[in-house]
């Protein structure tokens, strides 16, 4: 009999353990690493009043979570973006090739209104970083961009269900509203900026009156055997004013990438599950 009573209670220790390592919540990290292929239109007065026009490539890693198991309603989310180009003129006498990293940060507050259907609003801050070079400039070959913005984000996630798989089709719209910009004066040499020290008038900032754009992005989630694509187009247009000088940047872009869900373990509190197989065992 005592046998039998410590058996049974192995056993429902073993079924307890079981159930709560089965009921364990873990936070996973959606990563989304996308390539684009795009068509650029760019207007820097600074460089050349004629506007230049060309393709490029851009990859994008984006990733997003919550902020704890406990609250499912607040997300982050954080973009890394690289993009390359090259543009002509009009008369397509003169070239120029035009390079940008691109980094952001935000929150989202989440809403479900019905199922199926996923809201989001919040802002993100991002700064950029671009340069653009015409060779056949002599004293002004090339100009810096640099700019930081708050800027308003929305998002709207539809799951559509189909036979064998269900699509997710998602539509992602952002705004500035506020920040700063680096712009110089027209036809003042970068020798005699930094060199010479005439750092007059390049600082500046940006808000709806001298800075507008917006960025919608539509994309389709496809769920295959062993992996989740995604298919999508975008596109951007912005202008700025300064210095007596109006610039503006319009993308187009074709876009593929995959998506998928991480998690990470670390440290003596956040050990990895033994149904967790590491690559360094």
């Amino acid at each position: 009999k005592k046998l039998l009573l410590i058996a049974l209670i192995l056993l429902f220790n073993s079924i307890l353990n079981a159930q709560n390592g089965y009921e364990q919540k873990y936070l996973l990290t959606k990563n989304t690493n996308t390539v684009r292929v795009t068509m650029l239109s760019l207007t820097d007065p600074y460089l050349s009043p004629l506007k230049y026009t060309g393709n490029g490539i851009q990859f994008e890693h984006e990733s997003r979570r919550f902020l704890s198991l406990s609250n499912t309603q607040l997300s982050m989310q954080s973009k890394l973006d690289f993009e390359g180009g090259f543009l002509l003129n009009p008369a397509k006498t003169s070239s120029m090739t035009y390079m940008a990293l691109y980094y952001s940060w935000g929150m989202h507050y989440h809403f479900r209104p019905m199922k199926g259907l996923l809201l989001l609003a919040g802002g993100t801050c991002d700064i950029g970083f671009g340069y653009k070079n015409v060779p056949r400039n002599i004293n002004n070959p090339g100009n810096v961009d640099l700019a930081t913005n708050l800027n308003l984000s929305g998002v709207a996630v539809y799951d559509i269900p189909l036979r064998r798989r269900t699509l997710r089709l998602q539509l992602a719209v952002e705004t500035p509203l506020i920040g700063w910009m680096y712009v110089p004066l027209s036809g003042a040499s970068y020798y005699e900026m930094f060199m010479l020290g005439n750092l007059s008038n390049i600082s500046h900032f940006s808000s709806v009156v001298n800075k507008r754009g917006i960025n919608p992005k539509l994309t389709v989630d496809v769920p295959f055997k062993r992996s989740v694509w995604r298919f999508g187009a975008s596109y951007q247009e912005l202008q700025y004013k300064a210095n007596n000088m109006v610039f503006s940047y319009n993308e187009m872009s074709l876009i593929v990438g995959t998506t998928f869900d991480v998690i990470g373990f670390g440290g003596r509190m956040r050990t990895a599950p033994k149904n967790f197989i590491s690559p360094n065992e």
